[in-house]
């Protein structure tokens, strides 16, 4: 293992190319497996913190960061098991994630969005999953999800051109995910469809010069006339119906899963490790300070600021293990989610974010000038939540609106699926 992972507990896991072996016992099951990645995760954050600077720096993720996710397998948290990948469920994932943006949030983003196109890429037609893992187990898929428009039908499928933006970890991918309208709806209405393509076919425009989540190199990627099969394009109907709509019955249930409703968790908890180590910091130093020769830790309002952002933050996890873990319970009993189950989640998505956000600011607050210097590292965590929360898929005005109307019985203004 490479850097921090050596002192990560000992465990009955190696890893080859990224892909967890059990050294002792053939019968682990896969709690012992997700437990395992999660260790390896925690005995990166020290690694991670320290890098941070450096990674908002470059503005992507060092070689070297990409190397130990690899050596601790955890780029294939949710990749298809078929090739070696540990298949993990979505609550476990989630757990994983944020605990890496424990130490850096753009790390922790970044291995979000990988993960989040492991799953989405096991719901696309078995020969996509082919294509992008049977001859490298260890590739990485990047996407910009915004649809295009230029596509011209070619016989086996179809060419795409045009520039997709926020493409997170683009610098290290293998393939990418590019949203574009495709004639795939009824009688050949365009509709948006998830293609997939190798990623040579992209030139990345370096246009990421931003004040949060800055190590997360969220490029624009400029396409010229891309071949996508068939079978490498999935409208986001399908994505966001569930295994059944797919004709995926009998996918493992991680495939199943609705997209919109569940996956982008992926996204939210990040927010969720960074609120906690800020949490962890703040309390460490207030407990040492003095000011005028008053221990700070004996003002009530300190304490108050303290708990009040404890308890949101536990609150979002909570909310985030309930949801996906329900989710997981649904797909292995062979149920869809429902209507409002599926706007709750998005609206659940949409909160943890703003409450994590909203702690980060309290505890934050509390810091007073220090706070404010740029060697001080809780100010680039400060950042980056800020940025975080700014995503589409997080929004919390769409989320609620959508949430409150169909709780009311009324019709949804977005889709559910």
């Amino acid at each position: 293992m490479t850097n921090g992972l050596d002192r990560a507990v000992a465990a009955p896991f190696t890893v080859t190319r990224g892909e967890v072996h059990c050294m002792s016992d053939t019968s682990v099951t896969p709690m012992a497996i997700t437990q395992d990645l999660k260790a390896r995760a925690t005995a990166l954050v020290p690694v991670l913190a320290e890098r941070a600077s450096a990674t908002e720096e470059l503005r992507r993720l060092p070689d070297e960061t990409i190397a130990d996710l690899k050596a601790a397998g955890l780029h294939r948290i949710c990749q298809p098991a078929r090739f070696g990948g540990a298949e993990t469920p979505l609550d476990a994932a989630c757990d994983i994630v944020a605990e890496l943006a424990r130490g850096c949030s753009s790390t922790g983003w970044v291995t979000g969005v990988y993960t989040d196109h492991q799953i989405l890429i096991g719901m696309f037609d078995d020969r996509a999953a082919d294509d992008v893992w049977a001859d490298d187990p260890d590739a990485l898929v990047s996407a910009g999800f915004t649809p295009g428009r230029n596509h011209e039908a070619v016989e086996g499928g179809w060419r795409i051109s045009g520039t997709w933006e926020w493409s997170s970890g683009c610098d290290h991918a293998d393939w990418l995910i590019l949203g574009n309208l495709l004639p795939t709806g009824e009688d050949g209405a365009l509709e948006p469809n998830y293609c997939l393509v190798s990623r040579d076919v992209a030139v990345i425009d370096d246009n990421w010069h931003v004040m949060g989540l800055a190590g997360t190199g969220s490029k624009n990627l400029m396409v010229e006339d891309a071949f996508v099969p068939d079978y490498r394009a999935l409208p986001f109907r399908l994505a966001g119906a569930g295994g059944a709509a797919r004709g995926q019955a009998d996918a493992p249930a991680l495939y199943r899963l609705p997209h919109p409703p569940s996956v982008p968790f992926m996204l939210a908890v990040p927010a969720i490790g960074i609120a906690e180590s800020l949490l962890e910091a703040v309390t460490a130093q207030m407990a040492g300070r003095s000011s005028r020769g008053v221990c700070v830790a004996e003002h009530q309002t300190l304490q108050v600021h303290i708990a009040e952002a404890a308890a949101q933050i536990d609150a979002a996890r909570l909310l985030m293990a309930r949801d996906t873990g329900e989710a997981m319970a649904a797909m292995y009993a062979g149920r869809e989610l429902g209507d409002l189950e599926r706007v709750r989640n998005r609206r659940d998505q949409a909160y943890l974010v703003r409450e994590c956000r909203v702690a980060v600011d309290r505890l934050f607050t509390t810091l007073g000038g220090q706070g404010i210097f740029l060697d001080n590292a809780l100010q680039r965590k400060f950042r980056d939540i800020h940025a975080l929360s700014g995503h589409f898929a997080l929004n919390w005005d769409v989320a609620a609106t959508t949430y409150g109307r169909v709780a009311l019985g009324l019709e949804p203004l977005t889709h559910l699926k």
